[in-house]
């Protein structure tokens, strides 16, 4: 049965790239940015279908074992109680939720970007300008281009990569 989910997820993915890609392909955007259309190598499909699964569920304890060693969360220095404390805290004392980012990001497109699988596609989005209509209504459950692209710096939202082997690498937001 979760052979048949993740094969219906990975053809749903492929199928939103593709259509992605050809809304990307019209004459309204100049250089848009690289998204991909083919379905990631079948260790990324995994983990993402696994993270996704714990994000929807909002069960941290699932998610541990997805944890690696070496696991940027956090653009400042370690956190006690590491990356599980930290999202807990963020819940506890923002208005931020991180797993409910989690599984919106993981719903998306991707993009390749320097050996690493990442979600969403927008990661590489340096300036708002450069984002279509279509785009931008990906982007809407994130929240607005005004929040999550800064001109000149780029996408600021909450973004997860893995490595080409599954390997879940990092789950950050901000710069």
């Amino acid at each position: 049965m979760r052979t048949l989910v993740v094969t219906l997820i990975g053809i749903v993915a492929f199928a939103s790239g593709v259509m992605l890609g050809f809304k990307l392909d019209s004459t309204e955007a100049a250089d848009p940015p690289p998204i991909s259309a083919a379905v990631p190598p079948a260790a990324v499909e995994a983990t993402r279908v696994a993270l996704l699964e714990a994000a929807e569920a909002g069960d941290y304890d699932a998610l541990r074992p997805l944890l690696p060693t070496e696991f940027r969360y956090t653009f400042g220095g370690p956190v006690e109680g590491g990356p599980i404390a930290h999202w807990q805290t963020l819940e506890r004392t923002t208005d931020e939720r991180p797993l409910e980012a989690l599984a919106a990001i993981l719903k998306m497109p991707y993009v390749l970007s320097r050996g690493y699988y990442v979600w969403p596609w927008a990661y590489t989005v340096a300036e708002r300008a450069d984002l279509s209509e279509h785009e931008r209504e990906l982007l809407a459950p994130l929240g607005s281009p005004d929040e999550l692209v800064l001109d000149g710096t780029g996408y600021l939202g909450w973004r997860a990569g893995f490595e080409p082997d599954g390997t879940w690498a990092f789950f950050v937001a901000g710069d």
